[in-house]
């Protein structure tokens, strides 16, 4: 990590020195001698890094040069940041002849410059002291010579739903549980699953919940309470997942306390023809014995799934519990496992056994270390892993921490920040993987320079979350319908060593007031970025100086979803951390957006705060305008946002996905937009899409005239259309143009269904929304060739009869049809539907029964999301 820590900030050393003009000689000089002493230190840490086995002393001298090389950086940033912040000054000043005020600006950046000054000589003199211990631990030049071999990363493409890894030895397991699910018993029953963490208590759990066999259970819910929960926060969860809470009603149910909340979960479940509820992951037995309250016993055959690591809880949840332990796999489904993701060649197999065999029947280790050894194809690299495992044996078995350690240091330096960012996420938590990319990119793990051969820096994240979940260090939990991931989660294990190892690469800094912090002040001077799970007003109470944040890069709020801030507290949030890169107050709440945004001239990616009421708007501040570097601005689904006119002077802007932009002309002035989401057509027409080449999703909302816009949008991937008074579509001719649109969501009647005939041959997803189609549309439909995934919904069709003709649907892998009031037959020709995988037909009440084709397809999975914003 040191060396490709030195090696990032040599290159920006370089940039800045490239591209800075008339820049104060002191800096300038100072800055070129720290690039190249840290290219000469840099083949010094490439040897030390070396060796198998490293001497604390020599840890401590590599941790010291990375320190310094990350502090160099940080200096760069103030300095970029004052000279920005002087510029925006001074284009104000010109629209006035303030001299006093000019001479007062001048003389403060003078008093900086000469702070950042004195900096750079004092990491010069911590420079001077590293080369002098570097000849005292013996670290010298001459281990340069030692050839680092470094993997070179190879590009992956999307994740397909194959590569699920379902745990194996299960079987006997899932029998007996799923019995005691259907069994018919009418009265509550309890089933309580206990076992080691990375047993696959969850796995089995969501079999369980997800089996067709349950289908039956119209009301369910999924709840995590982990280790440190909110009996408040797991009462709303299940009371949301219910369906049952109404947005309008937002206040009087975040003010509910815990008796009120307990009485309502109780009410809706009293009312309702039966439950099942998975309550996962228990550590403590008091905080079942507040839950249970909730569940009555109505004698209707509802159901209670718990899982616990602890047997103790798993035998006291209840007298009349059916409780039952996960063994460890036997060898032979430990290998079975493996075998799943790693493919060794015959002459790898005993090594692969042996190893296996030492894993002691785990299923999280067995999954790692196949994960860990997918790419290795060699016998020299899997008997190093062997050896390596070898060194580290405790009691015959190898600890799952030393697997996890392994997987991890076989990352490569951007990978490894990726992945121990994933540590701000709260235990059980799960993630959108869209925004993580944008904020990966923020945070500058990927950078422009990983471009290359037709790929973005998006493009490369995907590819580093593929290989992250293909080495089993991240869990999919949903899938999206082309294959690619939606949302993801991490094992709490895996999340410890990534804690763990952030904390010590001093790379994040977890708060939580709920916890005891042992030297706050110490520990989050030393962290660049910070991820705040509760207590916002305690963080900023603990430094009322702005100056002890000076090495803070990164802010989030991840785990107070619904909170109110007061405008003071995110006025003191953007004053005070003046050089943040990425800001992420996508779970804060608050009414309005205070004006000293705009101080963050630093600011890459903005998570941006929702309304306290659904309906009203959020009016972004024009001082938005002075955010140059914004790449990324991201707001609720659910908000409504008005942006100011300055947004043009964003010319960094590359995604743009707020739910709903409110009134006034949205103008982009930036030409690398990627992501415009989602706008109205009156203020999109305004736009002029000539220049917008790199846009790739496009939401619209309102009423279409034309579609002739869309021929200059080349790179044009995901389309949505929704038409708001006059629901009449345009024609869709202009989409024909687009030869790279792979998703198309129409909303609002279309005349003739042969105008589906006029969408590209690209094409593999659609959803039509209440299209009104009095002819069958399905032979038009039937003919695109590349068509994977079908969503018919809300009177799209008003006949009766629909008929999928012979050989139609040659791609078509997923069909869903909702709310076909009208539709009573439905006829499939041989040869039609050849690719069927899954199939869901909702509310459509006067079908007399499904096609003897398609009644054996399964239906859709579970972790399949048909339209997904982004």
């Amino acid at each position: 990590m040191a060396d490709a820590a030195v090696s990032f900030a040599i290159e920006k050393l370089n940039v800045f020195l490239t591209q800075r003009v008339n820049t104060r000689i002191g800096v300038e000089d100072g800055v070129r001698w720290l690039k190249d002493e840290l290219g000469y230190l840099q083949s010094s840490v490439r040897g030390a890094e070396a060796r198998q086995e490293m001497d604390p002393p020599i840890w401590q001298w590599m941790n010291n040069v990375k320190d310094v090389a990350n502090d160099a950086l940080i200096i760069l940033e103030r300095f970029s940041a004052l000279e920005e912040e002087h510029a925006v000054r001074k284009e104000g000043l010109m629209d006035c002849l303030w001299s006093s005020v000019s001479s007062v600006c001048l003389c403060r950046k003078e008093a900086s410059l000469y702070d950042i000054g004195k900096e750079i000589e004092l990491l010069k003199g911590r420079v001077v002291v590293i080369k002098s211990r570097r000849d005292e631990y013996g670290i010298t030049n001459i281990l340069a010579t030692q050839m680092v071999e470094r993997r070179k990363r190879t590009l992956l493409r999307a994740t397909s739903f194959e590569n699920q890894v379902d745990v194996v030895g299960f079987e006997d397991d899932f029998k007996t549980l799923l019995d005691e699910l259907v069994s018919e018993d009418l009265s509550l029953k309890l089933i309580s699953i206990h076992g080691m963490g990375g047993l696959g208590k969850t796995t089995l759990a969501s079999k369980l919940y997800h089996s067709s066999k349950v289908s039956h259970f119209k009301s369910r819910a999924w709840v995590c309470v982990s280790q440190e929960y909110n009996i408040k926060d797991v009462l709303k969860t299940m009371i949301k997942s219910f369906g049952r809470h109404v947005l309008g009603h937002e206040l009087d149910f975040m003010k509910m306390d815990e008796i009120d909340l307990l009485q309502h979960l109780r009410k809706l479940l009293v009312d309702c023809d039966g439950y099942l509820v998975v309550i996962d992951d228990i550590w403590d037995i008091e905080a079942w014995i507040k839950i249970k309250k909730a569940f009555p016993d109505k004698q209707n055959g509802s159901r209670v799934i718990i899982t616990t690591r602890n047997k103790i809880i798993a035998q006291k949840v209840d007298d009349r519990c059916f409780v039952h332990p996960l063994r460890f796999l036997r060898e032979d489904e430990s290998w079975q496992l493996f075998l799943k993701r790693a493919k060794p060649t015959p002459n790898l197999e005993k090594l692969g056994k042996q190893m296996v065999c030492k894993c002691g029947g785990l299923p999280l280790a067995i999954m790692i270390l196949s994960g860990l050894l997918l790419h290795k194809k060699s016998y020299e690299d899997w008997s190093l892993v062997k050896d390596h495992l070898w060194r580290k044996l405790k009691a015959d078995s190898v600890e799952i921490q030393e697997i996890l350690s392994l997987s991890y240091y076989d990352l490569s330096f951007q990978l490894r920040r990726c992945f121990l960012y994933l540590a701000r996420f709260p235990e059980d938590h799960t993630f959108e993987v869209n925004n993580l990319k944008l904020l990966w990119i923020a945070e500058e793990f990927i950078s422009e320079a990983d471009e290359g051969d037709g790929l973005v820096m998006e493009d490369v994240s995907e590819d580093y979350l593929n290989e992250l979940i293909n080495r089993n260090m991240i869990q999919i939990a949903t899938f999206r319908w082309d294959g690619h991931v939606w949302d993801c989660r991490i094992h709490d294990l895996v999340r410890d060593l990534a804690i763990q190892k952030a904390s010590e690469e001093k790379l994040l800094l977890i708060f939580d007031s709920s916890k005891d912090h042992s030297s706050p002040i110490h520990l989050l001077n030393e962290q660049p970025r910070h991820a705040i799970y509760n207590g916002i007003g305690k963080y900023l109470k603990l430094h009322a100086s702005s100056s002890n944040y000076l090495k803070l890069r990164s802010l989030a709020i991840t785990n107070e979803p619904g909170s109110f801030f007061k405008l003071e507290e995110l006025k003191c949030i953007y004053t005070r951390f003046k050089y943040l890169k990425t800001l992420d107050l996508s779970c804060v709440k608050s009414d309005r957006m205070p004006k000293e945004i705009g101080d963050l001239v630093l600011l890459k990616f903005l998570g941006l705060i929702s309304g306290r009421l659904p309906g009203k708007y959020i009016a972004i501040p024009r001082t938005i305008g002075k955010l140059k570097r914004l790449q990324t601005l991201c707001g609720s689904d659910t908000s409504r946002y008005a942006f100011p006119k300055e947004i043009r002077e964003l010319k960094e802007l590359r995604h743009l996905n707020c739910g709903q932009i409110y009134g006034g002309r949205l103008c982009i002035g930036s030409h690398q937009i990627q992501t415009l989401s989602t706008i109205a057509y009156d203020d999109w027409i305004q736009i002029d899409s000539v220049n917008l080449t790199n846009l790739r999703r496009l939401f619209i909302a309102g009423d279409a005239h034309t579609l002739d816009f869309i021929a200059n949008l080349t790179s044009l991937r995901t389309f949505f259309l929704k038409s708001v008074f006059t629901p009449v579509l345009p024609t869709m001719k202009p989409l024909s143009s687009c030869i790279r649109l792979k998703s198309v969501f129409l909303w609002g009647t279309i005349k003739d269904p042969s105008e589906l005939g006029l969408l590209p041959d690209s094409l593999t997803h659609l959803t039509l929304h209440t299209s009104e189609f009095t002819k069958d549309p399905m032979p038009t439909l039937g003919s695109l060739p590349n068509l994977t995934a079908l969503d018919l919904l809300m009177d799209v069709y008003m006949g009766e009869k629909m008929v999928c003709s012979h050989d139609a649907f040659p791609s078509l892998q997923f069909l869903r049809l909702r709310y076909l009031s009208n539709l009573e037959e439905w006829q499939v020709e041989n040869g039609a539907l050849a690719s069927l995988q899954g199939l869901q037909v909702v509310d459509c009440d006067k079908l007399k029964m499904l096609p003897q084709q398609v009644q054996c397809v399964p239906p859709i999975p579970p972790t399949f999301r048909f339209w997904i914003r982004n």
